[in-house]
Formats: C-alpha cells, sequence, structure tokens
C-alpha cells in the first residue's frame, strides 16, 4: 500500500521487490526459528537495485536479524557492507 492505495506488485520497483524479498525470507526465518529449525539466510546481491537510502535502512534491518539468524551475503560491493558488523570475508 503506498498512502493508503493498494498497489500492484509489477507497479513496484526493482529495488522495493528485492527489499521485500529480504523481508520475507527474514520472516520465513523466524518462523523457522520459532519450531526449533535454525537456518541461514543467504543473499546474493540482494541489494544491489536499492538507493543509497533504503540500502542503509536495510542493512540496519539485516544487523538487527544477524542477532537471532546466521546471514551470508554475497556481494562484489564488499566496501558497502564493511560497516555492517560480522565478519567479512574477500574471496
Amino acid at each position: 500500500m503506498r498512502n493508503g492505495v493498494r498497489e500492484p506488485f509489477e507497479n513496484l520497483s526493482i529495488g522495493t521487490r528485492e527489499q521485500l524479498a529480504i523481508l520475507l525470507r527474514l520472516a520465513y526465518a523466524d518462523l523457522l526459528a520459532e519450531k526449533g529449525a535454525s537456518v541461514p539466510v543467504i543473499l546474493d546481491d540482494a541489494l544491489v537495485n536499492s538507493d543509497d537510502l533504503r540500502r542503509e535502512k536495510m542493512k540496519q534491518i539485516l544487523h538487527r536479524a544477524s542477532k537471532k539468524h546466521q546471514i551470508i551475503l554475497l556481494t562484489c560491493h564488499g566496501n558497502d557492507y564493511r560497516d555492517c558488523g560480522g565478519t567479512f570475508l574477500s574471496i
């Protein structure tokens, strides 16, 4: 919904769709954890189409989620994520 109006998924930007996909994965991880099944959340350049402001907000969400779940983030934009905390590996 945007301004109280339902908006079709296909009208959303690619960046917004990516962000929703991440939030959905985190919600699934929460549900599985409640049932005793801890699973890693693996993301492959999941925020590449997000603008800077939304990327920063999503990084904060991922940082909070990393306290409950193992988050594995694969990216070719490693410098964008050095301030997220956690272990950083460059291959």
